[in-house]
Protein backbone atom coordinates (compact mmCIF):
# COMPACT_ATOMS: atom_id res chain seq x y z
CA UNK A 1 0.00 0.00 0.00
CA UNK A 2 2.76 2.14 0.81
CA UNK A 3 3.59 1.88 -2.81
CA UNK A 4 0.61 3.05 -4.03
CA UNK A 5 0.20 5.77 -1.75
CA UNK A 6 3.56 7.33 -3.18
CA UNK A 7 2.62 6.63 -6.79
CA UNK A 8 -0.42 8.96 -6.11
CA UNK A 9 1.27 11.58 -4.16
CA UNK A 10 3.14 12.25 -7.05
CA UNK A 11 1.10 12.06 -10.39
CA UNK A 12 -2.03 13.43 -8.71
CA UNK A 13 0.81 16.45 -7.18
CA UNK A 14 1.03 17.10 -10.79
CA UNK A 15 -2.39 17.76 -11.51
CA UNK A 16 -2.22 20.12 -8.79
CA UNK A 17 1.22 21.71 -9.74
CA UNK A 18 -0.68 24.80 -11.72
CA UNK A 19 -2.82 25.31 -9.30
CA UNK A 20 -0.19 28.65 -7.99
CA UNK A 21 0.61 29.07 -11.48
CA UNK A 22 -0.13 33.30 -12.27
CA UNK A 23 -0.38 32.46 -15.89
CA UNK A 24 -3.09 33.63 -18.01
CA UNK A 25 -5.71 30.86 -18.74
CA UNK A 26 -4.72 31.24 -22.58
CA UNK A 27 -1.59 30.27 -21.86
CA UNK A 28 -2.92 26.83 -20.30
CA UNK A 29 -4.71 26.05 -23.55
CA UNK A 30 -3.69 22.56 -25.37
CA UNK A 31 -1.37 22.58 -28.73
CA UNK A 32 -3.80 24.10 -31.63
CA UNK A 33 -6.54 24.99 -29.64
CA UNK A 34 -6.66 28.50 -31.37
CA UNK A 35 -6.11 27.03 -34.78
CA UNK A 36 -9.08 24.36 -34.18
CA UNK A 37 -12.44 25.17 -34.98
CA UNK A 38 -14.48 26.84 -32.47
CA UNK A 39 -18.06 26.28 -33.59
CA UNK A 40 -19.81 24.17 -35.92
CA UNK A 41 -20.11 26.50 -38.84
CA UNK A 42 -15.96 26.27 -39.09
CA UNK A 43 -16.09 22.77 -40.51
CA UNK A 44 -16.67 21.95 -43.98
CA UNK A 45 -20.94 21.99 -44.56
CA UNK A 46 -23.15 19.51 -46.98
CA UNK A 47 -26.49 19.60 -47.79
CA UNK A 48 -27.14 20.85 -44.13
CA UNK A 49 -24.24 18.25 -42.60
CA UNK A 50 -21.31 19.38 -40.86
CA UNK A 51 -18.65 16.83 -41.97
CA UNK A 52 -15.73 16.31 -39.17
CA UNK A 53 -12.61 14.33 -39.82
CA UNK A 54 -11.13 13.33 -36.39
CA UNK A 55 -8.28 11.91 -38.21
CA UNK A 56 -7.30 15.48 -38.79
CA UNK A 57 -5.66 17.05 -35.59
CA UNK A 58 -7.43 20.48 -35.43
CA UNK A 59 -10.57 18.38 -36.24
CA UNK A 60 -10.70 16.33 -33.38
CA UNK A 61 -9.27 19.36 -30.94
CA UNK A 62 -12.35 21.35 -32.43
CA UNK A 63 -14.69 18.56 -31.07
CA UNK A 64 -13.26 19.26 -27.57
CA UNK A 65 -13.31 22.94 -28.34
CA UNK A 66 -16.93 22.99 -29.15
CA UNK A 67 -17.66 20.77 -25.91
CA UNK A 68 -16.05 23.48 -23.58
CA UNK A 69 -17.96 26.41 -25.02
CA UNK A 70 -21.47 24.67 -25.19
CA UNK A 71 -20.70 23.38 -21.44
CA UNK A 72 -19.01 26.57 -20.06
CA UNK A 73 -22.89 27.78 -18.65
CA UNK A 74 -23.11 24.84 -16.59
CA UNK A 75 -19.38 25.28 -15.19
CA UNK A 76 -19.96 29.10 -14.45
CA UNK A 77 -20.69 29.23 -11.07
CA UNK A 78 -17.35 27.60 -10.20
CA UNK A 79 -14.71 30.35 -11.73
CA UNK A 80 -14.73 32.79 -14.20
CA UNK A 81 -13.42 31.50 -17.88
CA UNK A 82 -14.69 28.56 -17.51
CA UNK A 83 -11.35 27.67 -15.89
CA UNK A 84 -13.22 24.84 -13.42
CA UNK A 85 -14.91 22.68 -16.13
CA UNK A 86 -13.85 18.90 -16.01
CA UNK A 87 -13.58 18.09 -19.82
CA UNK A 88 -10.38 20.40 -19.86
CA UNK A 89 -8.49 17.48 -18.97
CA UNK A 90 -9.44 15.15 -22.23
CA UNK A 91 -8.10 18.30 -24.80
CA UNK A 92 -5.07 18.82 -22.72
CA UNK A 93 -4.45 15.06 -22.70
CA UNK A 94 -4.77 15.10 -26.13
CA UNK A 95 -2.77 17.84 -27.13
CA UNK A 96 0.18 15.89 -25.09
CA UNK A 97 -0.57 13.23 -27.18
CA UNK A 98 0.21 15.45 -30.33
CA UNK A 99 3.18 17.36 -28.96
CA UNK A 100 4.92 14.12 -27.91
CA UNK A 101 4.44 12.81 -31.11
CA UNK A 102 2.46 10.06 -29.88
CA UNK A 103 -0.80 10.77 -33.04
CA UNK A 104 2.04 10.17 -35.62
CA UNK A 105 1.91 6.44 -37.67
CA UNK A 106 4.05 4.24 -35.59
CA UNK A 107 4.44 1.44 -38.26
CA UNK A 108 6.89 4.62 -40.01
CA UNK A 109 4.82 2.87 -43.55
CA UNK A 110 2.89 6.47 -44.14
CA UNK A 111 3.52 10.34 -43.78
CA UNK A 112 1.71 10.74 -41.15
CA UNK A 113 4.62 12.62 -38.29
CA UNK A 114 4.55 14.73 -36.27
CA UNK A 115 8.24 16.32 -37.84
CA UNK A 116 6.75 15.60 -41.16
CA UNK A 117 4.93 18.29 -43.53
CA UNK A 118 1.33 16.27 -42.76
CA UNK A 119 2.05 16.98 -39.16
CA UNK A 120 -1.46 17.26 -38.24
CA UNK A 121 -2.93 13.72 -39.15
CA UNK A 122 -4.14 11.36 -36.58
CA UNK A 123 -2.66 7.73 -37.36
CA UNK A 124 -5.39 4.94 -37.29
CA UNK A 125 -2.30 2.70 -36.14
CA UNK A 126 -1.53 4.71 -32.77
CA UNK A 127 -2.81 3.59 -30.24
CA UNK A 128 -2.67 6.79 -28.45
CA UNK A 129 -5.11 8.40 -31.02
CA UNK A 130 -7.32 5.16 -30.96
CA UNK A 131 -8.04 4.71 -27.53
CA UNK A 132 -8.58 8.87 -27.74
CA UNK A 133 -11.36 8.43 -30.00
CA UNK A 134 -13.18 7.11 -27.59
CA UNK A 135 -13.00 9.65 -25.09
CA UNK A 136 -13.51 12.19 -27.74
CA UNK A 137 -15.98 11.17 -30.30
CA UNK A 138 -18.24 9.46 -28.56
CA UNK A 139 -17.81 12.16 -25.88
CA UNK A 140 -18.84 14.22 -28.25
CA UNK A 141 -21.56 12.36 -30.29
CA UNK A 142 -22.89 11.74 -26.50
CA UNK A 143 -23.28 15.57 -26.30
CA UNK A 144 -25.28 15.64 -29.26
CA UNK A 145 -27.38 13.20 -28.35
CA UNK A 146 -28.21 14.82 -24.80
CA UNK A 147 -29.15 18.19 -26.60
CA UNK A 148 -26.06 19.90 -25.07
CA UNK A 149 -25.30 21.37 -28.09
CA UNK A 150 -28.51 21.99 -29.36
CA UNK A 151 -28.47 20.35 -32.74
CA UNK A 152 -29.69 16.58 -34.36
CA UNK A 153 -28.16 13.47 -34.77
CA UNK A 154 -28.59 14.09 -38.17
CA UNK A 155 -26.87 17.47 -38.73
CA UNK A 156 -23.21 15.58 -37.97
CA UNK A 157 -20.99 13.45 -40.19
CA UNK A 158 -18.07 12.03 -39.02
CA UNK A 159 -15.76 10.56 -41.33
CA UNK A 160 -13.78 6.99 -40.65
CA UNK A 161 -10.32 6.40 -41.06
CA UNK A 162 -8.60 4.79 -43.64
CA UNK A 163 -8.58 1.45 -42.30
CA UNK A 164 -10.40 -0.58 -39.52
CA UNK A 165 -13.90 1.56 -39.89
CA UNK A 166 -15.25 -1.38 -37.99
CA UNK A 167 -13.28 -0.66 -34.83
CA UNK A 168 -15.29 2.99 -34.40
CA UNK A 169 -18.63 4.15 -34.53
CA UNK A 170 -19.42 7.57 -36.24
CA UNK A 171 -23.46 8.08 -35.15
CA UNK A 172 -25.37 8.70 -32.00
CA UNK A 173 -27.47 5.80 -32.79
CA UNK A 174 -24.17 3.34 -34.30
CA UNK A 175 -22.47 4.25 -30.78
CA UNK A 176 -25.76 3.82 -28.64
CA UNK A 177 -25.80 0.37 -30.41
CA UNK A 178 -22.05 -0.86 -30.22
CA UNK A 179 -21.35 0.56 -27.06
CA UNK A 180 -23.98 1.39 -24.92
CA UNK A 181 -22.34 1.11 -21.18
CA UNK A 182 -19.85 3.36 -22.57
CA UNK A 183 -22.91 6.09 -24.46
CA UNK A 184 -24.95 5.74 -21.00
CA UNK A 185 -22.68 6.83 -19.05
CA UNK A 186 -21.35 9.83 -21.18
CA UNK A 187 -24.96 10.52 -21.47
CA UNK A 188 -25.76 10.67 -17.80
CA UNK A 189 -22.79 12.96 -16.86
CA UNK A 190 -23.93 15.50 -19.79
CA UNK A 191 -27.85 14.96 -18.11
CA UNK A 192 -26.81 15.37 -14.20
CA UNK A 193 -24.57 18.50 -15.64
CA UNK A 194 -28.19 20.36 -16.62
CA UNK A 195 -29.80 19.49 -13.27
CA UNK A 196 -30.09 22.31 -11.29
CA UNK A 197 -28.92 20.28 -8.07
CA UNK A 198 -26.04 19.34 -9.66
CA UNK A 199 -22.73 19.65 -7.92
CA UNK A 200 -19.64 19.81 -8.24
CA UNK A 201 -18.58 16.70 -6.68
CA UNK A 202 -21.34 14.81 -8.13
CA UNK A 203 -19.79 16.17 -11.95
CA UNK A 204 -16.54 14.52 -10.60
CA UNK A 205 -18.18 11.19 -9.97
CA UNK A 206 -20.65 10.99 -12.87
CA UNK A 207 -17.19 12.81 -15.47
CA UNK A 208 -14.89 9.49 -14.02
CA UNK A 209 -17.39 7.10 -14.40
CA UNK A 210 -17.87 7.71 -18.20
CA UNK A 211 -13.72 8.31 -18.50
CA UNK A 212 -13.54 4.62 -17.41
CA UNK A 213 -16.39 2.92 -19.06
CA UNK A 214 -14.49 4.61 -22.60
CA UNK A 215 -11.26 2.99 -21.34
CA UNK A 216 -13.01 -0.70 -21.01
CA UNK A 217 -14.53 -0.37 -24.11
CA UNK A 218 -11.22 0.62 -26.36
CA UNK A 219 -8.26 -1.69 -24.41
CA UNK A 220 -8.99 -4.76 -25.61
CA UNK A 221 -9.73 -3.52 -29.40
CA UNK A 222 -6.51 -2.23 -29.85
CA UNK A 223 -4.06 -4.43 -28.20
CA UNK A 224 -2.30 -5.16 -31.50
CA UNK A 225 -1.09 -1.90 -31.84
CA UNK A 226 1.14 -2.54 -28.65
CA UNK A 227 3.55 -4.33 -31.78
CA UNK A 228 3.97 -0.79 -33.10
CA UNK A 229 6.23 0.16 -30.33
CA UNK A 230 9.09 -0.54 -27.93
CA UNK A 231 8.48 -2.51 -24.69
CA UNK A 232 9.12 0.28 -22.65
CA UNK A 233 6.44 2.85 -24.46
CA UNK A 234 4.20 -0.25 -24.33
CA UNK A 235 4.39 -0.52 -20.46
CA UNK A 236 4.03 2.95 -20.35
CA UNK A 237 0.69 2.73 -21.87
CA UNK A 238 -0.61 -0.41 -19.84
CA UNK A 239 0.45 1.49 -16.63
CA UNK A 240 -1.38 4.71 -17.82
CA UNK A 241 -4.31 2.62 -18.81
CA UNK A 242 -4.36 1.42 -15.22
CA UNK A 243 -3.77 4.57 -13.29
CA UNK A 244 -6.51 6.30 -14.53
CA UNK A 245 -8.81 3.66 -12.47
CA UNK A 246 -6.75 5.01 -9.30
CA UNK A 247 -7.22 8.71 -10.66
CA UNK A 248 -11.04 8.17 -10.70
CA UNK A 249 -11.24 6.61 -7.31
CA UNK A 250 -9.67 9.44 -5.85
CA UNK A 251 -12.08 11.65 -8.44
CA UNK A 252 -9.21 14.27 -8.85
CA UNK A 253 -10.76 17.57 -10.03
CA UNK A 254 -9.44 17.27 -14.47
CA UNK A 255 -10.02 21.62 -14.01
CA UNK A 256 -7.68 23.88 -16.79
CA UNK A 257 -4.95 24.42 -14.17
CA UNK A 258 -5.08 21.21 -12.61
CA UNK A 259 -4.96 19.06 -16.11
CA UNK A 260 -2.04 21.66 -17.40
CA UNK A 261 0.22 21.08 -14.55
CA UNK A 262 -0.26 17.24 -14.92
CA UNK A 263 1.60 17.45 -18.17
CA UNK A 264 4.32 18.60 -16.44
CA UNK A 265 4.92 14.82 -15.35
CA UNK A 266 3.99 12.69 -18.62
CA UNK A 267 6.80 11.56 -20.86
CA UNK A 268 8.16 14.17 -23.36
CA UNK A 269 8.33 11.65 -26.08
CA UNK A 270 7.46 8.53 -27.16
CA UNK A 271 9.78 5.89 -25.01
CA UNK A 272 12.65 3.94 -26.63
CA UNK A 273 14.28 0.20 -26.13
CA UNK A 274 16.72 2.25 -24.10
CA UNK A 275 14.20 4.72 -21.77
CA UNK A 276 14.76 3.42 -18.61
CA UNK A 277 13.26 5.10 -15.64
CA UNK A 278 14.60 6.83 -13.29
CA UNK A 279 17.60 7.04 -15.56
CA UNK A 280 16.03 8.57 -18.66
CA UNK A 281 18.41 11.58 -18.84
CA UNK A 282 16.41 14.09 -21.52
CA UNK A 283 13.51 13.86 -18.64
CA UNK A 284 12.54 15.61 -15.97
CA UNK A 285 13.45 14.19 -12.59
CA UNK A 286 9.64 14.67 -12.49
CA UNK A 287 9.24 12.62 -15.33
CA UNK A 288 11.55 10.02 -14.06
CA UNK A 289 9.63 9.39 -11.27
CA UNK A 290 6.33 9.46 -12.40
CA UNK A 291 7.20 7.26 -14.68
CA UNK A 292 8.77 4.54 -12.38
CA UNK A 293 6.35 5.19 -9.96
CA UNK A 294 3.97 4.59 -12.86
CA UNK A 295 5.63 1.32 -13.39
CA UNK A 296 5.23 0.41 -9.83
CA UNK A 297 1.58 0.47 -9.57
CA UNK A 298 1.03 -1.14 -12.72
CA UNK A 299 3.08 -4.21 -11.71
CA UNK A 300 0.95 -3.83 -7.91
CA UNK A 301 -1.97 -3.64 -9.70
CA UNK A 302 -1.40 -7.18 -11.88
CA UNK A 303 0.37 -8.44 -8.94
CA UNK A 304 -2.98 -8.22 -6.53
CA UNK A 305 -5.44 -8.52 -9.09
CA UNK A 306 -6.63 -5.02 -8.93
CA UNK A 307 -7.08 -5.87 -4.95
CA UNK A 308 -5.22 -2.74 -4.26
CA UNK A 309 -7.26 -0.65 -6.59
CA UNK A 310 -10.61 -1.94 -4.27
CA UNK A 311 -8.32 -0.67 -1.11
CA UNK A 312 -7.75 2.59 -2.63
CA UNK A 313 -11.56 2.83 -3.67
CA UNK A 314 -12.79 2.13 0.15
CA UNK A 315 -9.79 4.68 1.12
CA UNK A 316 -11.43 7.47 -0.99
CA UNK A 317 -15.36 6.63 -0.28
CA UNK A 318 -15.83 9.71 1.30
CA UNK A 319 -15.74 13.12 0.06
CA UNK A 320 -14.19 14.09 3.28
CA UNK A 321 -10.87 12.17 2.67
CA UNK A 322 -10.90 13.06 -1.09
CA UNK A 323 -10.81 16.65 0.12
CA UNK A 324 -8.06 16.08 2.64
CA UNK A 325 -5.93 13.91 0.34
CA UNK A 326 -5.81 16.40 -2.05
CA UNK A 327 -4.61 18.85 0.34
CA UNK A 328 -2.02 16.59 1.58
CA UNK A 329 -0.95 16.24 -2.47
CA UNK A 330 -0.51 19.76 -2.97
CA UNK A 331 1.54 20.41 -0.06
CA UNK A 332 3.53 17.18 -1.23
CA UNK A 333 3.99 18.62 -4.68
CA UNK A 334 5.31 21.92 -3.32
CA UNK A 335 8.12 19.90 -1.60
CA UNK A 336 9.27 17.88 -5.02
CA UNK A 337 9.80 20.43 -7.06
Amino acid sequence: MAILTSWVWVLAGCFSAAVAEDSGISALYPALWEESPEQLSDYRLEDGQHIMNPWVVTERMGMYRILLKQTAPYFARYAPENEQNLLWGLPLQFGWQYKTGRLADPTGMRDCSYELADHLCVSVDSWWADINYYLSVIPFLAAVGSGVLGISSDQIVILPPSSDQRRFCYTVSGCQSAFPETMDSWNAFFQYMQTPSSDFDGLLEHLWTAHTSSLDSSLSTFVDRYNYYSDQEVNFEKNWAIAVNYLAAARLPTTLRRSHGLQKGLPPHILLHTDVAPFISDFTPLQNEVLLLLDELGDLDRLTGSSSLKEWEAIMSTKLSRKLFLKLLEAFFKTST
